[in-house]
């Protein structure tokens, strides 16, 4: 007699070593798209610290507080971070949170020499 198939050993193995690379592979996985959503941050930190270089050169103060968007001329993404930046006539600290995840509240911040900074786990 001729029987094709698969043992119910075989198959318990295959769904055993599949589990494995799932408990291994998800968490990875899961850290490095929180690290991509730290491009947000840095890119828009970025762009803050370029608007508040030109600022200062036409105006030798920076810009911070509710306003700083509209003052600088920028539109910052705002999907996983919010943005916000204090001020004083010659420096400035930006700073990103995060808006919601596992890291929600944690901080990224540059001030105006380009020191990174802030509590979150992916500097």
């Amino acid at each position: 007699m001729n029987r094709k198939g698969f043992t119910l050993v075989e198959v318990l193995i295959v769904v055993i070593i599949i589990g494995i690379l799932a408990a291994i592979g998800i968490p990875q996985f899961a850290a490095n798209i929180e690290k991509a959503k730290g491009g947000e941050a840095r890119a828009g930190l970025g762009f803050i610290q370029t608007a508040e270089k030109v600022h200062y050169a036409e105006n030798d103060t920076y810009v911070g507080g509710a306003g700083f968007q509209t003052t600088l001329d920028l539109a910052l993404s705002e999907k996983y971070w919010t943005f916000g930046v204090v001020a004083a006539t010659a420096t400035y600290t930006a700073t990103a949170t995060r808006l919601s995840g596992a890291q929600k509240d944690q901080t990224l911040t540059m001030d105006n020499t380009g020191a990174m900074g802030g509590t979150w786990i992916y500097k």
